[in-house]
């Protein structure tokens, strides 16, 4: 847009002698008129008067400065709401309908600068923070004031008028704000007010829901519907405008996914909020676990370290410093401070342990078989248990020659399968893809040597680890309704040492641990889903090489049921996709795996609340602008005039958006014109001494 322009004059001396200078200059020349005076010479009295006043002019330096100045136009900040819930309906055209016929309004000499706002992560329209942006690159002598388009929903609405709207002067810049939409919207909004992210599992979750009605009053009840996975759904009438608590079971550990929706309310806007989804996660209680060691050593301070620090895990442990057998006649108060709890610990209480660990267990005269039966019998039923294994596994006394046998997935023939040599573990085919294993050596670093391992004659189960022979190191096996893991090695303790020959001990034991305890994120299949843009992602870790024979069924929430294909990507891991527009819970499930997804707004603050209202902003614009509502179809818009007038004239003519004229000039450009050039000073000065003298010699 053309700026206006003018130019201003300015005279200015540039003396080409000092002030006293020209003054003394100034006296003789005075004192020579009146001599001329006193010998009544008058005939060149005025030119000699005429070349003295040339003299002293040019002396003086008189020039002319020429400034060139622009009027700067003034600025009007029009802020574009293009947040979530600007995309209902017909929001989105109507306010670019409603941007071009500004434009198309802006009187001459008034730019605008157009600001798009979207909506703040997890933290809804946050449009005045926007506008303090803008407005820093704006210069307060030049803002006229500032154009709101916008829904109505803004989160960061201030409560006095902020400090950087107000001018110089101290004048407020003025705020409009233009909502799409002919009156106040109906709209009906479930929120949810608190929710634990973590329930032990058997236990209830409180949450704190709240249904809301905007554009009519919050009176009577809802029904509310709880959605929980593959469980009925469960109804119940909750009162309008206040909280109310539910209770939700936590069945299993993971994600437990719950959704909520609220009774559609007659006449409103859209129904897109008044569903709600969210995860608790379901975890258990403390952990408890059983070390038992048959003799002193290092790898059983690693195991205590590690368990020791989780604080989720309550550790018994115990070390049998000595055997049955060795009798040395040493009083019974001197051996241990506690007697070793045998029959409560492995006959009374051992079905409340979620993991048993056997460090280099020999059973000589230790336990009786039918203790050793019992762990067996606690296994099949769903335990789990570790065995370290050192070469006690291969003497007279080993596990596998007691009832454990039945439940170990690998046998050592006798001591000469002990083999003392420096090798270093690697990881299987199948370890590089299973959860326990999977990623640990992903940097590919060399993992620390260890210096024995047991030569297995055959093994059972899943072999994660071996030696560089091929000789398994770590076996992972399902037996009945629990899990067994044997570590053919007592050197892990190595890789915690502290120098280069280091490995990924912590981690792997970790890992071992929990999937002993049957933790969902270290299962061999896992099936995890999830939904965002409206499509449906589908996530599956296996074991298995062929993912083609699964049949794979999505159910929607109407019931639509319908083929899933997954792709390989790599290690066990598979995709699929399929498009997801229904709000609600999807069900994925082939019979023996099941995952459940809904969708998750990306910003539950920014569509909570999706109904235009003017509300929000009402208080602010009451006392500084003022509200304009535009209709509800794009061709038909009620878009007021701009007008730029004088801070007195300011009128509240409801048609019209008034902006005070801000009149600021920038100088453009600058000359300098010598009002007396010295050739024109000396031709005018000598001219005029001839002409004295001329007439006082002839006339």
């Amino acid at each position: 847009m053309m700026s206006q322009s003018f130019s201003s004059l300015n005279l200015h001396f540039d003396p080409l002698l000092p002030f006293w200078g020209i003054l003394v200059l100034a006296g003789l020349c005075i004192i020579v008129l009146l001599f001329s005076l006193v010998n009544k010479s008058y005939k060149g009295l005025i030119w000699r008067f005429f070349a003295f006043s040339i003299l002293l002019l040019w002396l003086s330096g008189p020039m002319i400065f020429k400034n060139h100045q622009q009027i700067l136009p003034e600025t009007i900040l029009i802020m574009m709401d293009q947040s979530d819930s600007m995309s209902i309906g017909n929001r989105t055209k109507i306010a670019n309908e409603a941007l071009q016929q500004l434009q198309n309004k802006v009187p001459k000499n008034v730019r605008t600068k157009i600001v798009t706002v979207h909506n703040a992560y997890q933290q809804g329209t946050q449009l005045f923070q926007s506008i303090q942006k803008a407005t820093d690159e704006i210069p307060a002598s030049q803002l006229g004031g500032v154009v709101l388009i916008t829904d109505g929903q803004v989160n960061d609405v201030p409560k006095e008028f902020p400090k950087f709207l107000t001018l110089p002067n101290q004048k407020t810049v003025p705020i409009y704000a233009l909502l799409p939409a002919s009156k106040e919207q109906t709209d009906r909004s479930l929120k949810i007010l608190h929710a634990p992210a973590y329930t032990i599992v058997g236990k209830e979750a409180t949450i704190q829901v709240q249904v809301n009605d905007t554009g009519s009053p919050q009176s009577g009840d809802a029904t509310l519907t709880i959605m929980q996975e593959d469980k009925q759904p469960i109804t119940m009438q909750v009162p309008v405008g206040k909280p109310q608590n539910i209770t939700i079971p936590v069945t299993h550990t993971g994600k437990n996914l719950v959704g909520l929706s609220a009774s559609p309310l007659k006449g409103e806007i859209s129904e897109i909020n008044n569903h709600q989804t969210l995860y608790i996660h379901g975890i258990r209680d403390k952990l408890r676990v059983l070390l038992v060691s048959s003799a002193p050593n290092q790898g059983e301070r690693a195991w205590r370290s590690l368990l020791k620090s989780d604080p989720s895990v309550d550790l018994v442990h115990f070390t049998i410093l000595r055997s049955a057998e060795q009798n040395e006649n040493i009083p019974d108060s001197e051996l241990a401070l506690i007697p070793f709890p045998v029959n409560e610990l492995f006959m009374q209480k051992i079905n409340q342990f979620d993991l048993i660990i056997l460090d280099s267990f020999e059973n000589r005269y230790t336990l009786p078989s039918y203790y050793i039966a019992s762990i067996a019998n606690y296994v099949k039923n769903g335990g789990g248990l570790l065995l370290i294994s050192g070469p006690e596994f291969a003497q007279q006394f080993s596990l596998q020659n007691s009832p454990l046998r039945s439940i170990l997935p690998a046998t050592v023939l006798s001591p000469t399968d002990v083999i003392e040599q420096k090798f270093k573990p690697e990881l299987t085919n199948l370890g590089q893809k299973h959860p326990v294993t999977k990623g640990l050596n992903k940097d590919n670093s060399i993992w620390g040597s260890w210096y024995r391992y047991l030569k297995a004659d055959h093994t059972e189960g899943e072999v994660l680890m071996q030696t560089p022979g091929q000789s398994p190191l770590l076996i992972l096996n399902h037996v009945d309704k629990g899990r067994v893991a044997l570590l053919l090695s007592d050197q892990i303790w190595l890789w915690s040492k502290g120098s280069n020959e280091n490995g990924p001990q912590a981690e792997l034991l970790r890992r071992l641990s929990h999937w002993l305890m049957k933790e969902p994120e270290l299962e061999e299949e896992q099936l995890s889903a999830f939904i965002k843009d409206q499509k449906l992602t589908v996530e599956w870790h296996t074991l298995t090489n062929n993912i083609n024979n699964q049949d794979f069924t999505v159910t929607s929430p109407s019931g639509v049921v319908q083929p899933l294909q997954f792709k390989t990507i790599e290690n066990g891991e598979a995709t699929a996709t399929i498009p997801a527009k229904e709000d609600g819970i999807w069900k994925i499930t082939n019979g023996s795996l099941t995952a459940y997804a809904a969708p998750q707004t990306s910003d539950p603050v920014e569509m909570t609340d999706i109904a235009v209202t003017g509300q929000k902003l009402d208080p602010l614009l009451q006392q500084y602008g003022r509200m304009y509502w535009l209709g509800d179809t794009p061709n038909h818009l009620k878009v007021p005039d701009i007008h730029v007038v004088k801070h007195d004239k300011v009128n509240g003519n409801s048609s019209v958006m008034d902006f005070p004229e801000h009149v600021t000039y920038t100088t453009t450009k600058q000359s300098i014109h010598h009002i007396l050039s010295p050739w024109l000073a000396l031709i005018i000065g000598l001219g005029s001494i001839f002409m004295a003298w001329y007439r006082e010699s002839f006339s």
